[in-house]
């Protein structure tokens, strides 16, 4: 089974003026090859792009900050 964290990407711009994107986790997405997929989301009000990463990668990406 593979496991993936969802994010939604919020744009804003920071004090000089530059554009950035901002990701916050609200929700997991469960797949299963054999029996198709299940998604839980944690969102109110959460407009916009939705993001899938991997479960793995995130964790190792935060392991290296």
């Amino acid at each position: 089974m593979k496991m993936f964290d969802v994010l939604n990407v919020k744009t804003y711009k920071d004090k000089a003026g530059q554009e950035q994107k901002k990701f916050v986790s609200c929700g997991i997405v469960f797949l299963n090859e054999d029996k198709g997929s299940s998604m839980r989301l944690d969102v109110q009000n959460m407009t916009g792009d939705y993001l899938l990463v991997p479960k793995r990668e995130r964790q190792e990406k935060q392991q290296e900050e």
